[in-house]
């Protein structure tokens, strides 16, 4: 085999995908920005979401992981004012920040 061309990963395909050029020819253009770029909260939509309230979104940002009576996995993050957090994951009703934005 001489190469190997991914055309599709998950919800990811090679059609909806823009080069390195055409982004550096884009840099300010925040219309063609937002049509083409994905962001993490959309990349991970198909998940659960928990909300925490204030004090446990300071203990989750400082890496405190908390007790979740959950079904393992990865879930997005979101604050009391619906402001998406970043993803966490629970492990034995444990959850842990994983990438935060």
């Amino acid at each position: 085999m001489k190469e190997l061309i991914r055309l599709k990963v998950g919800t990811f395909d090679i059609n909806n995908s823009i080069t390195i050029e055409e982004l550096e020819k884009n840099p300010k253009n925040q219309e063609y920005l937002d049509k083409k770029i994905i962001s993490i909260e959309e990349v991970f939509s198909q998940k659960n979401k928990i909300v925490l309230n204030e004090e446990k979104i300071k203990l989750f940002l400082n890496g405190v992981k908390l007790t979740k009576k959950l079904e393992d996995g990865i879930y997005r993050i979101y604050d009391n004012n619906k402001k998406f957090i970043g993803i966490g994951l629970l492990q034995n009703n444990l959850l842990k920040r994983d990438i935060i934005i």
